[in-house]
């Protein structure tokens, strides 16, 4: 299996492991507990908004720090930051300092370890294994997808919330163990030319996947948890069956993607992420309907993220600087994932339901599969190495080929 052929992917894939096993103690009931505390969605939205603009306005620190004391090391601290967020979110009982501190928090953690995350997933991975190696990460995850929510619901309705984020703390900062050997990319103080130009199609997909996941999975898990009863260890326990019953399709599509179907593949997943979105929006309040709704879209979710990263990925390792490409990147999905934001609270101040939020990532599907169809991957990895550095596809090969 190519994914274990690879041993900084190895390591990247426990890491991700252990800090998705923490993000399934705490962070996807974040939006659930903060309904909890008192917010209504409208709020809930706007505070998720803050968070992604101040990602927005301080990942210029990402590049500083990154140049000073190194890539490594600063994806090491984003990781022990993104910790943080989840002891202070467990301070939070409404509209107050608490909150405002959580925002920050969560905004400079997720800023150092997405940008630096992404980017060390793009350089040390494999072109040619890139969909299985996504797969196989997203299959490694599973288990950490299955126990973390269940353990994650039943802690914060036995124990309460101190308990339930600090466990997930502990694991997160844990995760930070396996990054100690990976190997580390160049990265230059001085942006190499057209370094941001090269960042263009993945900004767009990353708005698009930020306006996406706003939509379809954080109104979505609301949308849920109420139907629910706003009960912490029925919604964990809902979002642990369908991590089991969606957990081969990342693996699958993976290869799918590797034997060269990209195409079918990016339009299969466009029309997956619509029906999910429909039958997420038209389950309403009905309990069985949202478990059922939950594990289809579990099952078919599996096509999204090796179909929208491989084509990321393999156009940042083939861009003049990785880092610089994801620093681009994640301020897209910022843009998009704030848009959506700004969008959902207004809707739902007006008193719109949260079914209609969840269809307002409908555009967004077809804009996505848009630009991935145009994208072709990895023939774009080509072109973009011949448009910023004047090497020739041929030159492009020889060089992935070392």
């Amino acid at each position: 299996m190519a994914f274990f052929a690879n041993s900084d992917v190895n390591r990247l894939a426990v890491h991700s492991t252990l800090h998705q096993l923490g993000f399934g103690i705490a962070g996807v009931f974040i939006s659930a507990f903060l309904l909890r505390a008192g917010l209504p969605p409208s709020e809930v939205f706007l505070a998720l908004a803050g968070v992604l603009t101040l990602r927005f306005v301080l990942r210029p620190l990402v590049l500083v720090t990154a140049t000073v004391i190194g890539g490594r090391r600063t994806l090491i601290l984003g990781t022990i930051l993104s910790a943080g967020q989840y002891p202070i979110l467990a301070t939070v009982h409404g509209v107050g300092p608490e909150l405002l501190l959580w925002v920050a928090a969560a905004a400079v953690g997720d800023m150092f370890y997405w940008t630096c995350y992404h980017a060390f997933f793009a350089a040390l991975g494999d072109v040619e294994h890139r969909g299985s190696q996504l797969g196989a990460r997203q299959a490694l995850s599973t288990l950490a997808g299955i126990l973390g929510p269940a353990a994650g619901g039943a802690m914060l309705a036995a124990f309460g919330a101190w308990t339930a984020f600090g466990a997930a703390a502990i694991v997160t900062i844990g995760s930070a163990i396996p990054l100690r050997a990976i190997a580390e990319p160049r990265i230059l103080r001085i942006a190499p030319p057209k370094a941001y130009h090269a960042a263009r199609s993945g900004v767009l997909l990353f708005a698009s996947d930020g306006w996406i996941v706003i939509c379809s999975f954080v109104a979505w898990d609301m949308s849920a948890f109420r139907a629910l009863a706003s009960r912490y260890e029925s919604f964990g326990g809902m979002l642990a069956a369908a991590a089991l019953a969606g957990a081969a399709g990342g693996l699958i599509l993976g290869r799918f993607i590797d034997a060269g179907h990209i195409r079918r593949a990016v339009w299969m997943n466009a029309a997956c992420l619509v029906t999910t979105v429909i039958l997420k929006a038209g389950c309403g309040d009905h309990p069985i309907l949202v478990v059922i709704a939950a594990t289809i879209s579990a099952v078919l979710g599996g096509l999204y993220i090796p179909s929208l990263m491989t084509a990321v990925y393999n156009m940042a390792k083939s861009s003049p600087c990785p880092l610089r490409f994801h620093f681009a990147a994640e301020g897209g999905w910022d843009c998009g994932g704030t848009a959506a934001c700004v969008a959902a609270a207004a809707i739902g101040a007006v008193g719109a339901p949260l079914p209609a939020t969840i269809l307002l990532a409908l555009p967004c599907i077809l804009l996505q599969a848009l630009l991935l169809d145009r994208t072709r991957m990895p023939a774009i990895a080509a072109i973009y190495v011949a448009a910023d550095a004047g090497y020739s596809p041929q030159n492009y090969k020889r060089s992935t080929e070392k």
